[in-house]
């Protein structure tokens, strides 16, 4: 049985051997929750308005959904390179299992240690709409990138994404109602002759992704990501 500052030494060591290089943010006071876990029926609503935590919800298909805090936050390092700005941090989110997911405006970039398969990189020289937002006329609502996963040797396969507007849905998060945007994303990966469909519901004030509904990767499960509570931007070196 690990100790509390073994399992932290592992989590960090584990982190900075898969990219987690740029800033470190919140390990110190959330190691206890993250790393030794908290079951998701005891985190209130309450207490996640009270955490200095970001976080978010995630739920594999059927799996019981998870509790799972931001540990790292750093500059752009996959898809097209731009200045740091609030919009364009890479998340990492690590669970008390050591699993971990990375975001960027939303978009499922990368995960590790999950039991099925990993998502290993997404790339694109086109700006993500995600990123521009969809909820503005103006983001274009084609988009093409190139994605690789495990297990397999799945390397640059060519993705077509084709988005588009679905209705406007009350979301509860936090307990709270949420009038918000849902759009879907038709995917075609024609070198394989797959098909299927992500879903994104954003905040028409901001475009911030507040919920989505994605395939890790192809012949990978869905993942459902809530966003609970934003990371508050700092400057990343």
């Amino acid at each position: 049985m690990f100790s509390i500052y073994q399992k932290l030494l592992i989590l960090i060591l584990f982190c900075t051997l898969t990219g987690c290089s740029n800033t470190f943010v919140q390990i110190g006071g959330m190691f206890k929750e993250s790393v030794i876990g908290l079951p998701d029926d005891d985190i209130t609503a309450v207490d996640i308005e009270k955490s200095p935590y970001a976080s978010i919800h995630v739920k594999i298909n059927n799996a019981h959904r998870s509790y799972v805090l931001l540990a790292f936050a750093e500059a752009p390092q996959t898809l097209p390179a731009t200045n740091v700005n609030p919009q364009n941090m890479e998340l990492k989110w690590v669970s008390s299992d050591f699993g971990m997911l990375v975001t960027r405006n939303g978009r499922l970039l990368k995960t590790l240690n999950l039991f099925d398969g990993n998502l290993l990189e997404i790339n694109s020289k086109q700006p993500d709409p995600l990123a521009l937002g969809l909820h503005l006329n103006s983001t274009p609502l084609h988009w093409q990138s190139t994605i690789d996963w495990q297990p397999g040797y799945h390397i640059n396969y060519e993705q077509r994404s084709t988005f588009s507007f679905v209705a406007d849905e009350t979301v509860i998060i936090n307990d709270k109602p949420l009038n918000l945007k849902k759009f879907n994303e038709h995917i075609v990966i024609p070198g394989l002759d797959l098909e299927y469909d992500n879903q994104f519901w954003v905040d028409a004030a901001n475009g911030n992704v507040m919920k989505s509904y994605q395939k890790i990767a192809p012949n990978l499960p869905f993942i459902e990501i809530t966003l609970l509570k934003p990371y508050g931007f700092k400057d990343v070196k």
